[in-house]
This record gives structure tokens, C-alpha cells and sequence, in this order.
């Protein structure tokens, strides 16, 4: 696969670190296919997989981050209206996925991995674009 950057959503978390879970092997492999490729997240994605991964799996998420293979982007306060607008529009819509989808638009990554396929198959971002996702397709 050609190097691309990519966001990245908790549950591609939660299975890299969670050897139990059952996308466990598949997020790994894409790990390796996506090689060279830059990897983002931002703060409230990160705080969801370590509220959802145990001791081990959050240690070493952090770890991972900490050595430069995810960069972590912070959510822009001036963006809290929109953000909240933006979960009005879509009612189940979860504040990482809403940070997640704004910070699409802020840094021009159209690319996610994601389990989350029924939301981010119908988010479109403020700017109207579409996310694409990389991993599991149906």
C-alpha cells in the first residue's frame, strides 16, 4: 500500500492492544501494510481506548504513541459549536468520532481506520467530504 496518511479510530486501538479481541490479527496486518505511512489521532479517541483497553493494552498504546508511531492532534476549542451542531445533525454520534471528523477537515486526512463502519460511512465532514475507510471493507 503507498505511504498515505491515515486517522485512526479507537477500535483499530482497542484491537492492536487486545490481543483477545477478535479484529486483533487484521489490525496488525494492516499495521504492516500501512509501513511508512503517518498515523493520526486526536486526544478524545485516545482517552476512549484507554478506558476500554486493560492495564497491559492502555500501557502499551501509550508507549507506542510516546515512540512517534501516532501522532496525537488536539481538538480546537474555536470548533466546540460546530462540533456540537455536527452532533445534533447525527444523533448517536460520539464526541471522538465528532473530533475525529473535524480533525479530517483541520489537517486534509480523508483516510480512517475504523470498526465503525455504519458511522463513518454516513458522516460527511463540514467541508462535506467523505471519510475513507481503509480497513474492514465490506
Amino acid at each position: 500500500m503507498k505511504s498515505t496518511a491515515t486517522l485512526v479510530d479507537t477500535g483499530f486501538l482497542v484491537a492492536l492492544f487486545n490481543d483477545r479481541d477478535g479484529h486483533h490479527a487484521d489490525a496488525r496486518r494492516m499495521l504492516s501494510e500501512l509501513a511508512g505511512s503517518r498515523l493520526y489521532t486526536v486526544w478524545e479517541v485516545l482517552a476512549e481506548a484507554g478506558h476500554l483497553l486493560d492495564d497491559t493494552g492502555k500501557f502499551n498504546l501509550m508507549r507506542w504513541t510516546a515512540a512517534g508511531r501516532l501522532t496525537v492532534l488536539a481538538s480546537d476549542p474555536v470548533e466546540l459549536d460546530g462540533m456540537a451542531d455536527f452532533m445534533a445533525h447525527y444523533a448517536d454520534a460520539d464526541l471522538a468520532d465528532v473530533a475525529l471528523v473535524f480533525a479530517a477537515d483541520r489537517e486534509r486526512i480523508y483516510n480512517i481506520l475504523t470498526v465503525d463502519r455504519k458511522d463513518f460511512d454516513r458522516y460527511r465532514s463540514p467541508a462535506g467530504k467523505r471519510l475513507k475507510r481503509l480497513w474492514l471493507k465490506d
